[in-house]
């Protein structure tokens, strides 16, 4: 974990600001600090930007709506999904958040494999008889 610390006064009302290289958004209320991970549960696109109205934090991209403080999804069908919030506290005028560390890709996960898959690559290679898109001469 990473401790992050920020002016509360140099966060804007009602829009996410990103912290910590992109990986949290901070969103500042009249009710108080919110922090979560800067990841959008529709297409895993960033927060930064989303706006508050209401008490419902806005997605900037697709506009989807999040309930605060627990940043829980306004949707009916899916009203049990959160954003990954982050510890936040104020102490003395600062924001201070204990920040996750950076997420990895997961063993077997599509991502680790095309990225291995991509360290070895040579395109001289001859195709792979068992991938689909392979010649059958």
């Amino acid at each position: 974990m990473t401790i992050s610390r920020t002016r509360v006064d140099d966060l804007p009302k009602n829009e996410a600001v990103a912290i910590a290289g992109g990986n949290a958004v901070l969103v500042r209320t009249d009710d108080g600090v919110y922090g979560f991970v800067n990841r959008c549960l529709h297409q895993d696109l960033p927060l930064t930007g989303a706006h508050v109205a209401d008490g419902v934090l806005i997605c900037p991209h697709h506009f989807w709506r999040y309930e605060l403080p627990e940043g829980r999804l306004c949707s009916q069908a899916e009203a049990a999904a959160c954003l990954a919030t982050v510890d936040v506290s104020v102490e003395d005028d600062e924001v201070v958040v204990d920040l996750p560390s950076p997420p990895t890709a997961e063993p077997g996960s599509l991502r680790a494999h095309l990225l291995a898959r991509a360290e070895t690559w040579n395109r001289d290679d001859p195709p792979d008889a068992q991938h689909p898109g392979a010649r059958r001469d």
